[in-house]
């Protein structure tokens, strides 16, 4: 007789997030545990607890737009669609992490004992923005007066929008993402061929 196949940690995750995101924190690990053809004790064996269950399910982890900026801007392709480019990644990211983080904040565990690590999603995501930024003025690329004040204003426009949108949909972000990021960006990184063209443009004559 053959030994029943043994269900898989990431399974068991996936499992647990569509149950808790279907139907809340107050779930039932038997729904869980029916999902993936086993029983409760199992599950629970496997798990510990349900609380133990749900954190390393719904468990914060890195933007995935880090590996974006790591390697700095490209002169190949301008600020303005790169950054673009990253902050659209991360709408992504946010929109399937948001409805976690509901999740984890209705919970026994409560939202800031769930989701502590050494350094906060947002703000790894900040500083990265931010350090990638100073590259670009650095470079020369653009100007930007305050790398840290623009981060913070792009990626708290994003995270509002993304919030917004799981709590109210559209209506509550009226308009596309990527035309209010764009329009965000051009009136926060201004390329160095809009200042030199500010530069050469004379002064207006006052009448007498």
């Amino acid at each position: 007789m053959s030994r029943p196949q043994r269900v898989l940690d990431s399974q068991i995750d996936e499992a647990a997030r569509a149950v808790f995101l279907a139907q809340g924190p107050a779930a039932p690990l038997h729904d869980i545990a029916k999902r993936l053809g086993i029983s409760q004790a199992a599950l629970l064996h496997r798990v510990g607890t349900k609380e133990a269950l749900m954190s390393r399910a719904l468990r914060p982890v890195p933007p995935s737009a880090l590996a974006l900026l790591a390697p700095g801007p490209s002169r190949d392709a301008s600020v303005e669609d790169q950054l673009l480019a990253a902050l659209l990644h991360h709408r992504d990211f946010l929109r399937q992490r948001v409805p976690w983080l509901f999740v984890l904040h209705y919970s026994m565990l409560g939202g800031a004992r769930a989701v502590r690590t050494d350094t906060p999603p947002p703000v790894a995501l900040r500083e990265a923005l931010t350090t990638w930024l100073s590259r670009v003025k650095r470079a020369g690329l653009a100007d930007v007066a305050s790398p840290k004040v623009v981060a913070e204003a792009l990626c708290g426009a994003l995270e509002a929008r993304c919030f917004n949108a799981h709590v109210g949909g559209a209506t509550y972000a009226p308009g596309e993402d990527a035309t209010v990021l764009r329009q965000l960006i051009r009136v926060l990184v201004v390329p160095p061929t809009t200042l030199a063209r500010a530069a050469k443009k004379p002064p207006k004559r006052t009448a007498r």
